[in-house]
């Protein structure tokens, strides 16, 4: 009995061993936790300021800008203004870069806008559509200076006769943003004409490179009821009337903006154009 007993001893034993050997392995184990994914972001703000024939949009008011030049609109002096505001989102039906009400022939305007991206680096495009260049009423002044269609939608010619002057206006130091188009600010672009069909307008692409994020980029926009005779990096606008003429009386130009940025991060081979 006594060998009995000390034979299940030893196997006893024999299999304590065994299950201890089984654990003694070389092992190791590294952990990786809350593993990740989250989207970047692109957001677009947008500011304005508004300049208009000697005036400043300021507050919400026309105001004289210099007290020593005149302004050609000294009647609008104290009246509402809707072209001036802060960064921010824009609302599509109160902010408006343009909204003059009585344009004749010589009247000239600009307005400095901001474009801030954050956060990432992106491309940005200016888009007109909704375009409505409309004839309203048929005038004698118009039809002798050649204007024989009457609308009174489309087949106006006031969009054909404003001028523009559109410039990065991110000179060094103080420049950027002045509202000025500076010697040291040489890109820029005369568009004759306002856009009769829907247009996409470059401001940055895969040839010009991004906005860099989380940076502020200003751009002038200068237009005139005419022709511009002058201006460019260092040289003030001036606006000559005499090539609107009679044919534009009554006409009204209306159209949509829109400011729009796009990621540049892989995507080489961007370029503006109108969107669908």
């Amino acid at each position: 009995m006594k060998r009995i007993l000390l034979a299940l001893g030893v196997i006893v034993f024999v299999g304590a061993l065994a299950a201890g050997a089984t654990g003694a392995f070389f092992s190791d184990s590294e952990t990786s936790t809350g593993n990740t994914f989250t989207a970047g972001a692109i957001d677009l703000k947008v500011d304005s300021t508004q300049h208009y024939d000697g005036l400043i949009c300021t507050n919400g008011f026309w105001v004289l800008e210099n007290d020593v030049v005149p302004s050609a609109r000294p009647d609008l002096i104290g009246l509402a203004c809707t072209g001036t505001w802060a960064l921010k989102d824009l609302n599509p039906t109160l902010d408006k870069f343009f909204n003059f009400s009585d344009v004749k022939p010589g009247d000239i305007g600009e307005n400095t806008i901001s474009l801030h991206v954050d956060s990432n680096d992106a491309y940005a495009c200016a888009d007109i559509t909704n375009i409505q260049n409309d004839e309203n009423t048929l005038l004698a002044p118009e039809v002798n200076a050649g204007d024989t269609v009457d609308g009174p939608l489309g087949f106006g010619e006031l969009g054909q006769n404003l001028d523009f002057l559109i410039w990065s206006d991110n000179g060094a130091s103080t420049n950027a943003g002045n509202n000025i188009w500076d010697a040291d600010e040489t890109i820029g672009t005369h568009v004759t004409g306002a856009a009769v069909a829907s247009s996409s307008f470059t401001l940055a692409d895969a040839t010009t490179g991004p906005i860099p994020g989380a940076s502020t980029r200003f751009l002038g926009l200068a237009w005139c009821a005419g022709t511009f005779t002058a201006g460019g990096p260092g040289v003030t606008p001036v606006c000559n009337g005499t090539s609107m003429g009679n044919i534009a009386q009554t006409d009204s130009y209306k159209a949509d903006i829109a400011l729009r940025v796009v990621q540049s991060r892989n995507n080489a081979a961007f370029r503006c154009s109108v969107p669908n």
